[in-house]
């Protein structure tokens, strides 16, 4: 790719051309009174990390964690999700440009956050713009050539309102091969009443279309696949996947001298018309299938709204400061699902392009999923500061959940339930530099569903009784270093293929572990994330006892590490700065009985960035390397799926504060 601002000239595909030209155009005016409200070419996860636990801003993100693992376990699918720290329960992972980023909330993290919740939290934010004027500009030619454009622009509807418009446009090189398109939009409309107080109202689209299923493969034994050609596209030509997922809503924050009224009103949506997965079961060690299984299905939604009013009286009682807080929560989601064809190839092979000639697609009927829950909470903060912390919850539910399935031979469900949950946990100043938590949270979240192996595929069991208890220590190191370490142990229901491929409860799934995160500027111009999880997840459940399952989940991992590093030269005064990310996982356990294992897999990746101004502009030149070594590695999903992971690729990106 060949980019020239002063004379607009690109060089690439003709469709992102087309869209960037404009955008070029807006680069090139006065921008001596414009002043962007949000800088795109300071986003940075490592200077930004206060711990190395999971955070992510705009397109970077560093950490242990992310919103689909964090402990072993899936937040996000658990309805551990929130939005501004507002209950969220969404449809799909929130696509678009309305948010800004994420951070986990989990150990000390969560500590003082309202109302947490087993597994972790994935707090989402929201872009915002109070009266700024500004736009930011992405040209990147991404992994394997795919071209990308992001625009973002921030307009002032006076002194202390503003709106933000974000585009997103990608065609994508697959790391599986083949190519698929993706669009994203999103705008948010801010304003501040008075001091403190903030309303912040957003929509945003994401359509990803013509997107191969790329094949994933079971071996019929204790032996690993074979590599295969990466990159080589061994999809059905007509097996292209097609999905859109949307989310809007509101959310307020107002400030009334010692009162505070949160409130925040949430619909996230999937449509899904067309979709394939591509099975190769009972695999050979040559690479082999007697079964290449292609499980085409459509016609699919899934509608989530959800949202939570909660107020805050705050007082203080000597040198301690209180928290009473009420909250109410109600979610409706309905899912439409099922009707799957199972199309098998018979005989075919890994190791080379076996197209076939589309098969007559028939989708049986669709079974409808509804959920209707809703809470009331309390809970109680008390902190005195360089001393001690107290946070104290809990919370009612409402629970009902009922299936209705298309096939007349399956029976419908019904499922009512009224849990109660709660929480208490703290943490002590042993020293002014040595702080001591610590917890237990009862919670009560959703399942996942049945994947596509499953022969029940799309069934979701009902909601689950989790909990979680934790302790640990942070200190603070001389300089701006902060060193966690913790003691975990959650437990929950645990749900995976039965020995006839049916998905449902086979006993009970509890995580052990110890996780350390160092995080924070070792010396002027360097910072540094660091940390470790140790885990020791179980399964107890007759059919460990009887020697049909092992003892533990599809999966998992025993280890995982990273450390990330930004080197900003001249003490953080340079334009050039250099990052590295090392990124280790243990051996992976690849099937049901526990006897097949996916080898560890480290990965490298180098980064640099060179920051530069263009008239009045400020802009930055990003590039990266992944996977450096070019590693061949698996990942194994919770089904016992086996997919390699993406070999060495670079993007190069241009970013502009215009």
């Amino acid at each position: 790719m060949t980019l020239l601002i002063g004379s607009a000239r690109i060089s690439g595909r003709p469709r992102l051309r087309t869209a960037v030209l404009p955008l070029l155009a807006l680069a090139q005016l006065p921008c001596h009174a414009v002043q962007a409200q949000v800088s795109r070419t300071e986003d940075n996860a490592i200077t930004n990390a206060d711990d190395a636990f999971g955070q992510s801003v705009g397109n970077e993100r560093v950490g242990l964690y992310g919103a689909d693992d964090v402990r072993g376990f899936n937040p996000t699918e658990a309805g551990n999700a929130r939005i501004e720290g507002l209950y969220f329960v969404q449809a799909s992972s929130p696509g678009g440009r309305a948010i800004s980023g994420n951070s986990i909330r989990v150990g000390l993290s969560a500590q003082g956050y309202p109302f947490p919740a087993p597994t972790g939290i994935v707090d989402y934010t929201l872009f915002r713009n109070f009266g700024g004027l500004g736009g930011n500009l992405r040209l990147e030619y991404g992994q394997y050539g795919s071209p990308i454009l992001l625009a973002d622009a921030q307009l002032p509807l006076g002194a202390d309102a503003g709106v933000t418009l974000s585009l997103n446009l990608r065609e994508q090189e697959r790391h599986e091969g083949g190519r698929a398109n993706n669009m994203g939009f999103g705008a948010t409309a801010a304003v501040r009443p008075w001091e403190g107080a903030q309303i912040i109202a957003f929509a945003s689209e994401f359509r990803f279309w013509k997107d191969p299923a790329p094949p994933v493969s079971f071996p019929d034994g204790d032996f690993l696949p074979p590599k295969y050609k990466r990159r080589e596209l061994l999809s059905q030509p007509w097996a292209l996947r097609d999905n859109s997922n949307s989310l809007f809503g509101a959310v307020a924050k107002l400030p009334f001298g010692d009162w505070r009224v949160d409130a925040g009103i949430f619909q996230s949506g999937r449509r899904v018309p067309e979709t394939y997965a591509d099975l190769f079961t009972r695999l050979r060690p040559d690479g082999t299938t007697p079964a290449r299984v292609i499980v085409a299905n459509g016609n699919n939604r899934h509608d989530e709204t959800s949202g939570e009013v909660r107020l805050t009286r705050s007082l203080v009682t000597g040198q301690v400061a209180h928290k009473l807080m009420v909250s109410a929560r109600g979610r409706r989601g309905e899912r439409v699902f099922g009707g799957p064809q199972r199309i098998n190839l018979g005989e075919s092979t890994l190791l080379a392009p076996d197209f076939r000639d589309p098969p007559a697609i028939m989708l049986g009927p669709d079974n409808i999923d509804r959920v209707r829950q809703g809470s009331l909470g309390l809970a109680w903060s008390a902190t005195a500061p360089g001393r001690f912390s107290i946070d104290g919850s809990v919370t009612q539910w409402r629970y009902r959940k009922d299936v209705d399935f298309g096939p007349p031979a399956r029976e419908d469900v019904l499922v009512r339930d009224t849990p109660t949950t709660g929480s208490l946990t703290g943490s002590v100043f042993l020293t002014r530099d040595l702080v001591l938590f610590g917890g237990h949270v009862r919670g009560f979240e959703e399942a996942l569903v049945a994947p596509e192996v499953a022969v029940n595929q799309g069934d979701a069991p009902p909601a689950l009784r989790t909990r979680q208890s934790d302790i640990g220590l942070r200190y603070a190191l001389p300089g701006n270093i902060r060193l966690v370490a913790a003691l975990f142990t959650i437990s929950k229901p645990y749900f995976n293929l039965d020995e006839n491929q049916v998905f449902r409860e086979l006993g009970s799934n509890t995580n052990r572990g110890a996780e350390l995160s160092l995080a924070g500027q070792l010396l002027p111009g360097l910072n540094i994330v660091a940390g470790a999880v140790l885990l020791d997840s179980r399964i107890t459940s007759p059919l460990v006892d009887a020697g049909i399952i092992g003892s533990r989940p599809i999966g998992t991992a025993r280890r995982r590490m990273i450390f990330d590093a930004d080197w900003r030269l001249d003490g953080g005064d340079s334009p050039f700065s250099f990052d590295i990310s090392v990124n280790g996982l243990s051996a992976q356990v690849g099937n049901a009985a526990g006897t097949l294992l996916a080898p560890a897999n480290t990965t490298l990746d180098l980064g640099m960035r060179y920051r530069f101004t263009i008239g009045s502009v400020t802009a930055l030149l990003r590039g990266q390397v992944f996977n450096i070594a070019n590693s061949y590695g698996w990942t194994v999903s919770s089904s016992g799926a086996f997919q390699y992971r993406p070999r060495r690729h670079a993007s190069l990106a241009l970013i502009m504060d215009i």
